[in-house]
């Protein structure tokens, strides 16, 4: 067989099917490995390159789908974006898919839109989830397949991977607690996303599940980096009534109360205790702080591939939606918590 050979060439010399053939060279998982192995063996012996158009076309997708996130995710210093897209790049290059970066700047709704009615994806990945998503209702209108990073409080169904905001934000509270401490301030993500919400609920309702009630104006809705978590810590730990612990949302956060709490005297794990969730981000690990920051760990990595697996699964018809998937998390006890005696 020649160079350049096509797709009805190679499945005529296999004596076998254009789509048996082609499903073969996709790894689908109908096809039997021996027969795989023998159609990639002559594919590559006939120098077949597959027709990327034409392929599209005989399947019904285009192999690729999209990543719809604000610009500023990619500006920011201080973020976990790069590590769930690495995830979701790792999966995407194992299933032989393409991945189309869809940034936008003020109007998401627009790049959706164009995005359904273009088809140049099979499905979408959409974050940073509101507390009731009108995202939801749009996508299922548009009848654009997606998963959602994170949850939302609305009745449309939608797919979803998310961290256990709620399970771990109660733990951590719970933690300081039990350790005795009463004047506690969460240091929280801001109030209209759904994580947020979500971690705040569980910070009450460590309180209650201990016959207690949290300090007034405990939860501080602020965004996610040290300079948030600085001033915060700064303006509480001067108030009349001193907090003695800080439960953080990031690690980054938690380092910004660590900076506070030497500039005003104050030894994190003696004087002052301080615990975060989601650690894992790049750059700022629990362990760099000092004494080690006692945080909860998820591999951050581990959202990106759940959410492509998912949502290329969707596509392939592998699973039905609405599906969704919560990653657990490790509470690890490190040196800068203190038992209040």
């Amino acid at each position: 067989m020649h160079k350049g050979a096509d797709l009805k060439s190679l499945a005529i010399q296999l004596g076998l099917s254009q789509s048996t053939v082609s499903r073969a060279l996709r790894g689908h998982h109908a096809i039997p490995e021996s027969t795989r192995r023998r159609v990639e063996a002559a594919a590559e012996a006939a120098g077949y390159r597959p027709n990327a158009r034409a392929r599209s076309l005989a399947i019904g997708r285009a192999e690729t789908i999209g990543l719809v996130f604000p610009l500023e995710r990619l500006q920011l210093p201080e973020t976990n974006f790069v590590d769930v897209l690495a995830g979701i790049s790792t999966v995407v290059t194992q299933r032989n898919y393409s991945l189309l970066l869809s940034p936008f700047r003020d109007d998401e709704v627009a790049v959706l839109g164009k995005l359904a009615s273009s088809k140049s994806v099979d499905g979408v990945i959409i974050t940073r989830p509101l507390v009731v998503d009108p995202r939801i209702a749009l996508l299922n209108q548009l009848g654009l397949t997606f998963v959602l990073h994170g949850r939302t409080e609305v009745q449309e169904p939608y797919s979803f991977v998310d961290t256990d905001n709620d399970a771990s934000f109660e733990r951590l509270t719970g933690l300081l607690l039990d350790y005795g401490h009463r004047d506690i301030v969460a240091v929280n993500g801001l109030s209209h996303f759904r994580y947020a919400a979500a971690r705040a609920a569980a910070f009450h309702r460590a309180f209650s599940a201990r016959g207690l009630e949290a300090p007034t104006e405990a939860v501080e809705f602020v965004s996610m980096t040290e300079a948030t978590g600085f001033e915060t810590a700064m303006r509480h730990l001067a108030a009349p009534v001193r907090p003695t612990a800080f439960v953080c949302g990031s690690v980054f956060q938690a380092r910004g109360v660590y900076r506070a709490a030497a500039a005003c005297g104050l030894t994190v794990g003696r004087d002052l205790s301080v615990v975060a969730h989601d650690d894992g981000v790049r750059g700022c690990q629990a362990t760099d702080l000092t004494p080690a920051l006692t945080a909860t760990t998820t591999p951050i990595s581990a959202s990106g591939e759940g959410l492509a697996g998912m949502l290329i699964d969707l596509v392939e018809g592998r699973i039905k939606g609405p599906v969704g998937r919560i990653l657990p998390f490790d509470l690890i006890l490190r040196d800068s918590v203190h038992v209040v005696r």
